[in-house]
């Protein structure tokens, strides 16, 4: 089995997402979680650092939220530190281009390019209205927040993103907006 990785990219969204907030204790903190954001990012991480970071990260930025809460919110900021990277840029170009319902259409490329294992399935419910099923939802908070902010920056208004399921193989999410 091929070990589940986190692409470098990945990583510089987050630490994009702490400009100016990065603390020495923080950075202390990810260290210990694997993750040393005061040297050159390696190529990728193992799954299992990156749900620690995340989590992590989530509990110090918002530790008066649920941790679902927490981390839907790190994943809406890790979109916005995401679109300062080179991948980042030009994946946002395009969405704000095509829209709201290509960029969903497109989900599973745009998973891709930050790890090596994201697989979904999209399903239709109306003209604004999906069903998106994504493997390895360890983090639904995180899809939540990624998925809605990055709907926003494509130009969807309202957007509104729910689980409405989920399993050892994944989790499906309800995925709406307007017009």
């Amino acid at each position: 089995m091929t070990e589940k990785l986190i692409f470098a990219q990945t990583f510089e969204g987050l630490l994009r997402s702490l400009t100016g907030k990065l603390t020495p204790r923080l950075a202390e903190g990810l260290r210990e979680r694997g993750f040393d954001p005061a040297v050159a990012l390696l190529p990728a991480y193992p799954q299992a650092v990156f749900i620690e970071v995340v989590c992590y990260l989530a509990r110090e930025f918002h530790p008066g939220l649920p941790q679902e809460a927490a981390i839907c919110a790190l994943g809406r900021a890790f979109m916005d530190g995401y679109g300062e990277t080179m991948v980042g840029r030009a994946m946002m170009a395009m969405m704000r281009l095509i829209g709201p319902r290509r960029t969903l259409e497109r989900v599973s490329r745009q998973f891709r390019t930050g790890n090596n294992f994201s697989e979904t399935r999209l399903t239709p419910v109306g003209a604004t209205e999906y069903h998106l099923w994504v493997n390895e939802v360890r983090l639904p908070g995180w899809y939540i927040g990624i998925l809605s902010r990055g709907l926003e920056l494509a130009g969807g208004k309202d957007v509104k993103v729910e689980l409405i399921h989920r399993d050892e193989a994944g989790g499906n999410f309800r995925v709406k907006w307007c017009a």
